[in-house]
């Protein structure tokens, strides 16, 4: 068995090389055409390069579960069409000890993917909005709303956009208690001076009629990093950082639910990739002399694009708080692990 083991992990690993590689390629390309008016002015070769790799981790999130998919249907596939699958099966290395082979090597390369992700992922996203500015790109996962707001105990705060240590477009509205707002404070851009923000371009508007003092500086625990944070999209942020930012429910741009969403989908990870390995192994079972697999490659497809559009609009609608998070992330896994099983047992009934 350690001898099958050892051929199967090492075909899949070739095959999730090859495939990870042309769809990061690919997407890659596509994603600087996609987005090359974004960069600054005279940034040549080298800013595309640049663009490039620090949206790596991004594309490298979004293509990953397609690609282990795709890499098992086609593990399988070469098994098929080098007629070796037959001697397998005739050796008894049935379906389930097929998952056995595979299921180790497929949980711990998520495991792996998902921690990778976790560290390159918040640091490059900081790098891009350093150097193009928050909401710069087209990308849907990355645009933000038009303002970040944040909620403090004597007044709100309205940012139009965070760039490095500078805020742009600041408005505080200066409250009198908790349903009346005193004046307006509003500010072109701010300077972080550790510990506070220097306003710039100060303009202070009276609400109530009486005159309002004049405020040169923003009194805050919000540093550049944080605001960064709530600025970015959440598929991009840590879990740890997250499960923090979802504890801020009166600060930011989206809901807590946003960030419960994609933290419980990083964590969940190796469940999906494991459902997947299910699917492929008694999915791909072809013996046929003239049988070459490509139907049975069709149907995994399907099954996997009909997850992901299924999985996609439930963590939509989850993230503005249309349904339960748990059941965004849990209802989709558990059709999958269930039709998994079921597959499963049902090929080794009818062995």
């Amino acid at each position: 068995m350690t001898t099958i083991k050892r051929y199967f992990v090492k075909l899949f690993l070739g095959r999730w090389i090859a495939t990870t590689f042309a769809l990061l390629a690919l997407l890659s390309v596509v994603d600087s055409l996609g987005n090359a008016d974004v960069l600054p002015d005279g940034s040549g070769l080298g800013g595309v390069l640049k663009y490039a790799y620090l949206r790596l981790p991004a594309l490298y999130d979004r293509i990953f579960m397609f690609a282990l998919l795709v890499s098992l249907l086609l593990t399988f596939l070469s098994l098929i069409r080098r007629q070796e699958l037959v001697s397998f099966v005739a050796a008894g290395v049935s379906p389930l000890m097929q998952v056995r082979a595979l299921g180790s090597t497929v949980v711990l390369l998520t495991i792996i993917s998902a921690i990778v992700l976790d560290q390159t992922a918040p640091p490059s996203a900081r790098a891009l909005d350093d150097w193009l500015g928050v909401g710069a790109l087209s990308d849907a996962d990355i645009v933000v709303a038009d303002s970040l707001w944040i909620a403090e105990d004597n007044a709100f705060i309205e940012i139009g956009s965070v760039r490095g240590a500078r805020i742009f477009d600041l408005a505080i509205y200066h409250r009198a208690d908790r349903r009346t707002i005193s004046s307006v404070t509003r500010a072109a851009s701010a300077r972080y001076i550790s510990p506070i923000w220097v306003l710039e371009g100060v303009e202070t508007l009276a609400v109530s009629g009486s005159t309002p003092p004049v405020t040169t500086t923003w009194i805050t625990q919000q540093s550049p990093e944080t605001l960064q944070k709530l600025g970015t999209s959440p598929r991009n942020l840590s879990v740890k950082d997250q499960f923090e930012l979802s504890r801020l429910t009166r600060s930011g741009s989206r809901p807590a639910s946003a960030y419960i969403v994609w933290a419980l989908n990083r964590i969940t990870m190796p469940l999906v990739a494991f459902s997947f390995l299910l699917i492929a192994a008694p999915l791909m079972q072809q013996f046929g002399r003239r049988q070459t697999g490509d139907r049975r490659l069709i149907r995994g497809l399907v099954i996997g694009f009909s997850f992901f559009i299924f999985d996609g609009v439930l963590k939509t609608l989850a993230e503005g708080g249309g349904v339960t998070v748990l059941s965004a992330i849990g209802f989709p896994l558990l059709i999958l692990l269930s039709l998994g099983i079921y597959m499963l047992l049902e090929s080794e009934r009818t062995r």
